[in-house]
């Protein structure tokens, strides 16, 4: 339901904490990558455009959960430090479109790397989740950063080496090496999408009310979203 109400539909969208924190996180990396941030300014500009960045509320569970993403962030861009001196940066926050077996996709890569020694690609996509979130579905997870495999084919003639996670709130990456079975699995799969939201007559809403009140965006055009608990916690910690 929420995917026809966004990208059918159209319908007005509101934001969530986790994803203006995101999106804040976001900026100043793409930002320290432009050359437009040094590494050592990364901890300032995070405390002084968090509370205009980050309006929204968070979720009241688990408790402290806002002091814990702004504690977590703080952290990350205070020992930041890049991501190797051995890589040149290709590309930062690149849009592209791409034709997947007769589809158009649009997406966005977070940052490509060259290992200067090996000549070989990197594919890094920073992201705020959890890690037990992300590792709970890593397989389905990984079709983003294939989908970006594809788009490093057509743009620099050759696939990634390895496609990466920055999950910055740990400081850790999770890696997985290009497979091309994988590349060719996540293909299939979003052709089956494509066609399968194209044939979509039901739309069932999702049955997490976790989702539904505090994260889709489309929450206000939804009758679950309609039972929305306002008085959450605040997106800045106390």
């Amino acid at each position: 339901m929420a995917f026809k109400l966004q990208y059918i539909d159209k319908m007005p969208q509101i934001q969530n904490a986790y994803a203006s924190y995101g999106t804040h996180c976001h900026s100043i990396l793409e930002r320290w990558a432009k050359g437009e941030l040094m590494s050592f300014e990364l901890a300032d500009v995070y405390i002084a455009e968090y509370d205009e960045a980050v309006k929204e509320y968070f979720p009241p569970f688990p408790r402290g959960l806002a002091g814990k993403y702004y504690d977590e962030g703080l952290q990350y861009f205070k020992t930041f430090d890049g991501f190797g001196d051995q890589y040149d940066i290709l590309s930062v926050e690149d849009k592209f479109e791409l034709n997947i077996r007769g589809n158009r996709f649009v997406g966005i890569a977070d940052l490509i790397l060259r290992d200067r020694n090996t000549g070989q690609i990197t594919v890094i996509d920073h992201k705020s989740k959890s890690m037990q979130s992300l590792k709970k579905k890593l397989f389905e997870n990984t079709r983003q950063l294939y989908t970006y495999a594809a788009y490093v084919k057509e743009r620099f003639g050759e696939y990634p080496s390895m496609l990466r996670f920055n999950m910055f709130r740990y400081g850790k990456f999770v890696d997985e090496p290009f497979s091309m079975e994988r590349y060719t699995e996540t293909m299939d799969w979003i052709e089956r999408t494509i066609d399968g939201i194209r044939t979509d007559k039901d739309w069932l809403v999702s049955s997490s009310g976790y989702f539904c009140k505090f994260i889709c965006s489309t929450r206000d055009h939804c009758p679950i979203g309609q039972e929305i608990i306002h008085s959450n916690e605040r997106s800045t910690p106390a």
